[in-house]
């Protein structure tokens, strides 16, 4: 099968000719998407032009997801990979992407070997909270949820590309995966320090991927688990406001005037985690119910 590679660009002059010569023995075709590049990103991508690199150019910034939809609609292979334009993500492990996709993965991720040499404490902490945040809502381990670097098959566009923004596109697309019952594939990946400036905005990127996670858990959860899952999270929330009630209590009498709140919040917040949990897990099986369903009828 053809294998295509999607290479969104902004401002990325000394990477992206080292990226397109590390991928090009490792795919059938790269696509190059310039965002409305202020720099020389155009042109040094363009000096790589051949029968196997093509380069779009946005007049204007789009941002990620549009260079993105760019890119796929302007690529031709049944196999679709998504990288980086900044030298963070290997070459080297597309044959590893390719044999899951062959063993029937829908969806496979680049798992980062994230360290402090390569990603910002703030980053990793951030990471290390959406890709927890993202196993609970679909109910599938997910190690790193918003790695860049993935593959999926053609056939899979539509129910992969979400709408999104920016850097939460990559979340969001792994938990509608998960959410969906499709088959998710992690490959261990060395993440190396990138090239050029960082485009990451923490406060607000993690802002857009909290509001991505949430839009993901209401709009693709099954009815059924929505009944169990909201009362659950009404009772969380009156759980925490008793725990904060008591804490306030305490230190403004700096006794507990009010002994039963403790009791009323550890209680609320056992029962509403215990019922948002258990309508997350019927959700996931009844994805996965429906989706082998889907594959025994084809």
């Amino acid at each position: 099968m053809k294998v295509s590679l999607i290479i969104p660009a902004y401002n990325e002059q000394e990477a992206i000719g080292p990226v397109i010569e590390e991928y090009y023995p490792f795919v059938d075709e790269i696509v190059v998407v310039d965002d409305g590049s202020h720099d020389k990103t155009y042109e040094i991508a363009s000096s790589y032009q051949d029968a196997k690199v093509h380069v779009c150019q946005h007049s204007h910034n789009q941002g990620k997801v549009g260079a993105l939809r760019t890119g796929v609609h302007s690529s031709t292979g049944e196999i679709i990979v998504f990288t980086d334009a900044d030298c963070t993500y290997p070459a080297r492990y597309i044959p590893e992407f390719l044999h899951e996709l062959d063993r029937g993965a829908d969806l496979v991720l680049g798992v980062r070997n994230i360290e402090a040499h390569n990603i910002p404490l703030l980053n990793r902490i951030g990471n290390t909270i959406f890709s927890t945040m993202a196993t609970y809502i679909s109910g599938k381990y997910i190690s790193d949820g918003q790695t860049g670097y993935r593959a999926f098959r053609r056939e899979m566009l539509d129910d992969l590309f979400v709408s999104a923004k920016s850097l939460e596109f990559e979340t969001k697309m792994t938990v509608r995966a998960a959410k969906l019952g499709f088959v998710i594939a992690e490959v261990p990946i060395e993440y190396r320090e990138r090239v050029g400036t960082s485009k990451l905005h923490p406060v607000r990127d993690g802002y857009r991927m909290f509001r991505a996670l949430l839009s993901i858990a209401w709009h693709e959860t099954s009815p059924l688990a929505k009944m169990i899952s909201v009362p659950g999270i009404i009772i969380l929330l009156i759980g925490f406001s008793f725990i904060l009630l008591t804490v306030m209590d305490y230190y403004v009498n700096y006794y507990l005037e009010h002994q039963y709140y403790p009791l009323i919040g550890s209680f609320s917040v056992l029962t509403g985690i215990q019922l948002t949990s258990l309508g997350l897990i019927i959700d996931y099986v009844t994805k996965k119910l429906d989706r082998i369903e889907e594959q025994l009828h084809r």
